[in-house]
């Protein structure tokens, strides 16, 4: 059965005392009171998190330490951490005055910005090599559309009408599941190595249980019905693949081998244990590795906007403030035959991009052939970048949420025959008509919210190591990230509780 593999994090304690604590708060908009999504909160040089898209975060402080919280529109604040009053913060909307200095630019065109943007990288952006503290969550959700399976005829009485729409009321509607990783990235945008300290996994089996009960039904029947002499063929159209009793029972027992973990010894259960955090160091490493690989400037990118940036209408639409520097709000649709739409946050002074906001406005891909077809029908996301004390600029924070919908409208048809005529005798038969449409989304948010400059004699001698703790949790666990600044978990995690530990 298919498995969305999932994990999770979440910090909550309280704000008082002497010694550092997880303080929790919400950034809200002073005239609405509605919460601040992104905003970036700073509890030292070079390092802070990032709000949620409900605007929470927590961090690790004492009640007389300071924080600044500061978004693009809005006035900058700084408190001490024990003057944070009902776990929320306000921020006002800034006004914006256009000195002389800044005058002088102001009838740059969109065009004339993005230009300026692109011949000022190098200058502009930290390409050193660093220590960062990263932490990532990558959450899944899966939506059945459609399961609908119609018997068109059937000469096995176990397997009809009735027996497919107790299949259909069992199957999800909606799955979701999260993987989390909190550890040290060092490198810069062309290389890099990553070492994990924590991670874990959500994990939601899907409701095993029931599903798996009714394959084993269906097992059991096709067993039954293909004996010595027989064959099983499966066939939608003109594919088909056909197999005998003994290959049937073979990839019935291939399907039964996961279970067969909890007959390990324990060295085959350690040997295993240690695979598993060997596959999550990689995959954890190919995650930051692909954030750092996906940067505006560079070329081959999805996200054509600077590389391709004839095929877009550039617009200023207005200004906003961040902190103490004015930043032109740039918006970008397609002219000619290109894929998104969106906002750029640029500079007034050095045209960096503080802020890039994108998504796709029509399908990037599309197929369909003989009532399969697959369409990839989303891609947004967002790049936020900090300035440092220098001048430069560094990643702090990206988002990217890629969604693809498969379906399959097709027949389908189970043939058990006797092989030994020339002609193939017919012993039964089951017909369907399959109509079935899936879509995903795969999210993936990273925050940097530590940076230090790294020698490359260091850099050369790193050897990341699997050591790392580890955990996979059916249902939400406030405790394993106490003591971590993270990426708040909104309310779909912390509600989380999978089908098989809600049981």
């Amino acid at each position: 059965m298919h498995k969305i593999i999932c994990l999770l994090i979440f910090l909550f304690v309280s704000k008082f005392g002497l010694f550092a604590q997880e303080i929790s708060a919400t950034v809200l908009d002073a005239e609405s009171k509605k919460p601040i999504p992104f905003a970036t909160v700073q509890y030292a040089s070079n390092k802070g998190v990032i709000t949620n898209d409900e605007g929470r975060f927590s961090i690790l402080s004492k009640e007389n330490d300071s924080i600044s919280i500061s978004c693009l529109g809005y006035e900058s604040q700084t408190l001490v951490v024990k003057k944070i009053k009902n776990d929320s913060i306000y921020l006002k909307s800034s006004s914006i005055q256009l000195d002389d200095v800044f005058l002088s630019n102001k009838n740059l065109t969109g065009e004339e910005i993005i230009e300026k943007v692109l011949t000022r990288v190098d200058e502009n952006y930290n390409f050193s090599l660093t220590h960062k503290k990263f932490f990532l969550r990558n959450s899944f959700f899966n939506f059945v559309n459609r399961f609908e399976m119609e018997v068109e005829e059937s000469t096995m009485p176990e397997l009809d009408q009735e027996f497919m729409n107790e299949l259909k009321s069992k199957m999800p509607k909606y799955m979701d599941s999260y993987d989390e990783y909190l550890g040290n990235f060092y490198g810069n945008y062309e290389t890099q190595k990553v070492q994990l300290l924590k991670a874990a996994r959500l994990d939601n089996p899907v409701n095993e249980e029931s599903l798996q009960a009714m394959n084993q039904r269906v097992e059991k029947i096709l067993q039954e019905k293909v004996g010595e002499g027989t064959y099983l063929k499966v066939k939608s159209g003109i594919i088909g693949v056909k197999m005998d009793s003994e290959e049937l029972n073979k990839e019935i027992e291939e399907g039964h081998q996961a279970e067969k973990i909890k007959e390990m010894t324990p060295e085959e259960k350690s040997k295993t244990e240690k695979e598993k955090r060997i596959k999550t160091q990689d995959r954890a490493r190919d995650l930051v590795n692909g954030r750092f690989s996906k940067m505006f400037w560079m070329e081959d990118q999805e996200l054509d906007i600077f590389e391709k940036s004839g095929k877009y209408e550039f617009a200023v639409e207005g200004f906003a403030q961040l902190d103490n520097s004015i930043v032109y709000i740039v918006s970008f649709q397609p002219k000619r035959k290109a894929d998104y739409k969106g906002l750029i946050y640029v500079n007034t002074v050095d045209f960096g991009v503080h802020r890039l906001d994108f998504g796709n406005l029509r399908p990037l891909k599309k197929f369909s052939l003989f009532g399969v077809s697959t369409i990839d029908d989303i891609h947004r996301g967002k790049m936020i970048f900090s300035r440092d004390k220098s001048g430069k600029y560094d990643l702090k924070y990206f988002e990217e949420e890629k969604g693809s919908t498969v379906g399959v409208d097709r027949p389908l048809t189970f043939l058990v025959k006797e092989g030994k005529f020339l002609f193939k005798k017919k012993l039964e038969e089951l017909d369907l008509e399959m109509n079935v449409n899936i879509s995903s989304i795969n999210k993936t948010q990273m925050v940097i919210y530590e940076s230090s400059i790294l020698e490359r004699e260091k850099f050369e001698s790193l050897k990341p190591s699997p050591e790392f703790e580890y955990e996979v949790f059916k249902k939400y666990n406030p405790d394993f990230w106490a003591g971590n600044n993270i990426i708040e978990p909104n309310a779909a995690i912390r509600s989380f509780t999978s089908m098989e530990a809600g049981k």
